[in-house]
């Protein structure tokens, strides 16, 4: 029993030991398999994954997007240049029109794919941070005011009935159900407070994704003006005219 124990924590060790590296994601799109030493202000110093007693290089922290540790955890560069390369290869979702609301978004979309654009215009974690104070506000402020006020007056009617019922448990005609309905509305404000911060954050990340893709869609558009010069005939002699050409780009 003990070898096959021995040789269970050597397997798993060695498992470790095989997935311990980091990977630094350059800007240009490169990789490297790497052990990071030291981050500074400017720079990251490594070693190469192969060669652990090797050559200490450095780069500039301006060159690295992104790096993975063998822990799991990411430490993100460069956020701006992890979107675009992600929504440049990307294809937008079909069959889009402005002003759609999440009932509708919800069923193209998949939350858990969003990533964060400069251009997004919703927040997640502010609005979950609303929906935490008051239940429903993070909907509202994302346009989302029938969820919102759905959810607000549900807390309250809960809220209200909880402190009746409380009450009547004190009273001197309390039953034994007045304090276990009093608990099950109390347990209700909270189930109703989470599920609208949950709520709140994925409607945030859903519209943010559906604005990306508008912007990378025929709803969106470039106006350029140039000057332009074009030649007139009046009699027997030419004139150029001055002017500006407005070009739409869609």
């Amino acid at each position: 029993m003990k070898k096959i124990i021995y040789s269970l924590i050597v397997i798993f060790t060695s498992m470790s030991m095989a997935n311990a590296q980091d990977l630094v994601t350059k800007r240009n799109g490169g990789d490297i398999k790497a052990k990071v030493l030291e981050i500074t202000g400017e720079e990251v110093k490594y070693r190469l994954y192969d060669e652990p007693d090797g050559v200490i290089y450095t780069v500039n922290k301006s060159d690295i997007v992104m790096i993975r540790y063998e822990s799991g955890r990411n430490e993100i560069f460069d956020e701006n240049a992890i979107s675009d390369s992600y929504y440049s290869e990307k294809e937008p979702v079909g069959n889009l029109i402005p002003d759609m609301k999440y009932n509708e978004l919800k069923k193209m979309y998949n939350h858990k794919e969003y990533v964060p654009s400069s251009g997004d215009r919703y927040k997640p974690g502010w609005t979950g941070v609303a929906s935490f104070l008051i239940p429903g506000l993070g909907e509202s402020i994302n346009g989302e005011w029938k969820r919102g006020i759905g959810k607000f007056c549900g807390s309250v009617v809960l809220l209200t009935a909880g402190s009746i019922y409380e009450r009547k448990s004190h009273g001197n005609d309390a039953k034994g159900w007045h304090l276990a309905v009093a608990a099950a509305c109390y347990v209700g404000v909270v189930g109703l407070d989470v599920w609208s911060i949950v709520d709140a954050v994925r409607i945030a990340k859903v519209k943010n994704m559906y604005e990306q893709d508008l912007r990378r869609t025929d709803y969106s558009f470039n106006m350029e003006l140039h000057p332009s010069v074009n030649f007139v005939q009046m009699g027997n002699t030419i004139h150029p005219t001055v002017g500006f050409t407005l070009a739409l780009q869609f």
